[in-house]
């Protein structure tokens, strides 16, 4: 396998990316009723906006076959990437291939205390949830996940099946919001904002390593804070 050196278009391609990924992750997300939009004392935080945000930028990462982008000679078959699922899967893996510790590193600088496991061990499985797990035999996606965030809350190394398990469970959650599944009062009941809090850093955790993944491997420099300040405000 051989490392390439990134282009100046991909480059661009890469910041505008990060720079999507920057504002979800660096700043506070809220709503506020009509007529209140200058006072900042009525804004209050509200996670889902994080959570949507994130995964604009993820769904620009995992769209791209990056083995093929960057030219890097493999031995595995070309996968087909007739789904979403089947690409985020691709970039789990291409991620582990270059940096097995990577995602956890960045997942545990989101929650320090690593609290996930509690925090998320009594959801409720639903229609998208109780589908069977692409890497864990006999398990849902939802108890694949919980297994996942158990070993991330005891501190248990995360491979790349476990990552992928997380990541198939934030989809099914972006897929309850995105389709009608949540109702508007369950995205400000407490619990569910606490988990969806877990659901935003598994996918800013997935970015930011794929990040980390491009500086040391192929070239790339990360974006500085003016660069996302002058994007962004």
């Amino acid at each position: 396998m051989k490392n390439s050196i990134i282009n100046k278009d991909l480059i661009i391609q890469l910041q505008s990316i990060e720079i999507s990924h920057s504002f979800a992750s660096r700043y506070n997300h809220g709503i506020s009723k009509k007529g209140n939009e200058k006072d900042t004392s009525h804004w209050n935080m509200f996670e889902p906006t994080r959570f949507v945000y994130a995964f604009f930028s993820f769904n620009m990462l995992y769209s791209v076959d990056w083995i093929s982008k960057l030219g890097i000679e493999s031995n595995k078959s070309p996968s087909k990437r007739t789904s979403a699922k089947d690409q985020f899967f691709d970039l789990v893996n291409f991620i582990n291939l270059y940096s097995p510790s990577s995602f956890e590193e960045a997942l545990s600088d989101l929650d320090v205390n690593r609290d996930m496991y509690s925090d998320v061990s009594n959801i409720k499985s639903d229609r998208n949830s109780r589908g069977k797990s692409r890497v864990m035999k006999n398990e849902t996606i939802s108890s694949a996940f919980l297994f996942a965030a158990k070993k991330f809350s005891t501190k248990d190394h995360l491979d790349a099946n476990t990552h992928y398990a997380m990541l198939e469970m934030s989809y099914a959650v972006r897929n309850n919001l995105f389709h009608g599944n949540k109702k508007a009062f369950e995205m400000k009941e407490k619990g569910h904002r606490k988990r969806l809090t877990h659901y935003g850093n598994i996918i800013l955790a997935t970015n930011n390593s794929f990040f980390e993944v491009m500086t040391q491997n192929f070239g790339y420099n990360r974006v500085v804070d003016w660069e996302i300040d002058e994007n962004v405000l």
